[in-house]
């Protein structure tokens, strides 16, 4: 097809361009001919999109017995239907109009038949899609160490203006305790310098503290999330590491995880759950929280 498309010729082929159901000379005629019109190109733009995304979100499932009973007993009733002798030469009563309106009722039937079908299927699929895509989201799953280590990450360990700047940790406490209902100790740690606290989204729907420190001797920040372990299980998506848990059984007990190379340090007071992180190693920022029970190793 050298011709050029005329815009309705060039609109009748976005369909089956998408669904690749063209021969080459017209998807080249059709390619050719939005090169010059914006507003056609978006339209197939937006439908590739589309079906790529009903693709990739809507899985194929395996059609249920009962369906396959139903399809199987239509057909063969539709084909004992065909197979029918036919019946020749029977005179009509109807007049010749009157046969061309029934004609054309019938076909208009077909026609509804055919959207109805058609919408039937649409709203099968959106309704499919719309659930997979809520059953995604309300069984997805968050661990404590790896978003720490995203939003360390994120910031670059740098500080983060926070929402409560008071360099004070009964400030901090008493503010948390009344704005946030997070009743918790905030530890002190050796040589860091109190920065105050971020409140914001650690994961989508979950807010927490984020208590901020810095070592003024070696420009280093360090971020220990705060976790109302209460909180945590109703919200019902937060997951700790399991053997952190397991390993945090008493005020002094902590676990390191290596996330990445970096060292995510966790332990647990009364009801709080705490997660730290910063450029150190996990032992050096255990050694920082004087209440945890850090041993050094003797060489």
């Amino acid at each position: 097809m050298n011709r050029k498309l005329t815009k309705s010729e060039a609109r009748e082929l976005l369909a089956p361009v998408v669904d690749n159901e063209v021969s080459a000379e017209e998807r080249d005629a059709f390619l050719a001919y939005i090169a010059h019109d914006k507003e056609l190109k978006q339209e197939y733009e937006s439908m590739k999109r589309i079906k790529a995304l009903m693709g990739n979100r809507c899985p194929c499932a395996k059609a249920p017995d009962s369906l396959k009973h139903f399809l199987s007993t239509y057909c063969s009733s539709d084909t004992s239907a065909s197979n029918t002798p036919p019946i020749y030469d029977i005179p009509s009563k109807k007049s010749v109009s009157q046969q061309d309106q029934l004609n054309t009722s019938t076909q208009h039937s077909k026609w509804w038949y055919y959207a109805a079908a058609a919408i039937v299927v649409f709203t099968v699929s959106v309704w499919g899609f719309l659930n997979y895509q809520s059953s995604m989201v309300e069984n997805s799953t968050y661990n404590i160490e790896k978003y720490a280590y995203q939003h360390f990450m994120k910031h670059d360990g740098k500080l983060v203006p926070p929402t409560i700047s008071t360099a004070s940790l009964g400030i901090a406490e008493i503010e948390l305790a009344q704005h946030y209902d997070m009743s918790m100790t905030i530890p002190e740690l050796d040589n860091a310098d109190f920065k105050g606290v971020v409140y914001e989204e650690f994961v989508p729907n979950f807010k927490t503290p984020m208590l901020e420190y810095h070592l003024s001797g070696e420009d280093q920040y360090i971020y220990i999330f705060t976790f109302n372990i209460d909180k945590m299980e109703q919200f019902g998506q937060l997951v700790r590491d399991q053997d952190a848990v397991k390993a945090c059984t008493k005020s002094g007990d902590f676990h390191i995880r290596d996330v990445n190379g970096k060292h995510v340090v966790s332990w647990k007071w009364n009801n709080i759950w705490y997660a730290a992180i910063s450029n150190h190693d996990g032992n050096t920022l255990a050694s920082l929280v004087k209440p945890l029970e850090y041993e050094p190793s003797e060489d």
